[in-house]
């Protein structure tokens, strides 16, 4: 079984960056993930009040399908995530947000585990403050 995380921001229609909450009161057609370009389905989740964006299997791009941190979780998540499953059907992974440093192109950046210049996260480390 897929498992990908769940996002609660994403490219509207526009090309602009939206949350979940808004997309939830004022919808567009489509909706794009803001990291890897793949199309994201939207959930607006009206009993929980919770909307989300997911991606599927069928509209990766193939950035998304190697690199995008919401398609491939951290191994260590993706396990506790097979062992909760088993009391919790529907969990899904948690994308971790840190700072961070690519060494390929020797940029610093906050969010998710993926260089915006390099289109990748195979070269960043967490950056720790000291």
């Amino acid at each position: 079984m897929t498992i990908y995380a769940k996002s609660f921001i994403a490219l509207d229609g526009n090309q602009r960056l939206t949350g979940a909450t808004t997309a939830q009161l004022y919808p567009y057609d489509r909706y794009s993930c803001h990291l890897c370009g793949s199309a994201l389905v939207f959930h607006p989740e009206w009993g929980t009040n919770r909307p989300w964006f997911g991606h599927t299997w069928e509209d990766l791009t193939e950035n998304g399908r190697h690199h995008c941190p919401y398609v491939n979780p951290e191994p260590k998540e993706a396990r506790r995530i097979r062992m909760l499953r088993r009391y919790v059907p529907d969990v899904l992974p948690v994308v971790r947000k840190a700072d961070w440093h690519c060494s390929e192109c020797n940029s610093h950046y906050h969010g998710e585990r993926y260089c915006m210049t390099c289109r990748t996260g195979d070269h960043s480390q967490e950056h720790r403050a000291e």
